[in-house]
């Protein structure tokens, strides 16, 4: 009932994440996830701790970005392992990409497409063109210095994601992170503009993805 009442209070995410401004502010949003248990907030404080390290520059080895990542994935709930999967697999693929557009070789960081991007270097997409078919998209974009189109590629893929994920879940802790992952994508995109979009793709194609973090728990 718990759950029921929280989501059934949260207003409907729109059908796609380019709209004109978030359907709710992040100071309510803060306070809705108030009725969460003690062990749910901190869940999702995780989780948001996570959006915002894979938002700032890094400044960390190779193995200190690994044992984060593996600890992140020792989370009990499968929603937040995924979530946090998806978001490195992307991350490791953008690096890749820019690695080679700079003539360096490849990324050696977290997650699971580590070894497959080693192994498939000299191919456009490493290999991974039917799991991520943003690829071939993305990696245009960014020869061409395109920012907003560039970031668009990734936020449409993910926003697909989560939105394929959302609709197994209805009223269980399972549907909250996953409303919380795609309003961060519209909070992300209705805050841009054309500068912004810039410094951003700048930053993502030096291993700096994002900007600022804008929801605390």
């Amino acid at each position: 009932m718990a759950y029921y009442t929280l989501i059934a209070s949260l207003p409907t995410l729109p059908a796609h994440f380019e709209v004109a401004r978030a359907p709710i502010s992040a100071p309510r949003l803060r306070q809705l996830l108030r009725q969460l248990t003690d062990e749910d907030h901190e869940t999702l404080h995780q989780l948001h701790h996570f959006f915002a390290w894979d938002r700032q520059v890094i400044d960390a080895s190779d193995e200190e970005i690994q044992k984060r990542y593996e600890a992140l994935m020792q989370n009990k709930q499968s929603v937040i392992r995924e979530i946090v999967n998806h978001r490195i697999n992307v991350r490791t693929v953008v690096a890749g990409l820019r690695r080679r557009r700079d003539g360096l070789g490849p990324p050696e960081a977290a997650g699971e497409l580590v070894d497959q991007i080693s192994r498939r270097w000299q191919d456009p997409t490493f290999g991974l063109g039917r799991r991520f078919p943003w690829i071939e998209r993305f990696a245009d974009r960014m020869v061409q210095g395109e920012a907003v189109e560039a970031d668009r590629v990734l936020f449409e893929f993910t926003w697909q994601t989560w939105s394929r994920l959302a609709a197994r879940y209805n009223f269980s802790f399972e549907a909250i992170p996953l409303y919380v992952a795609r309003w961060e994508i519209i909070d992300r995109w209705t805050s841009r503009d054309e500068d912004a979009g810039l410094l951003r793709f700048q930053q993502l194609t030096r291993n700096a993805l994002g900007d600022y973090a804008s929801l605390t728990f």
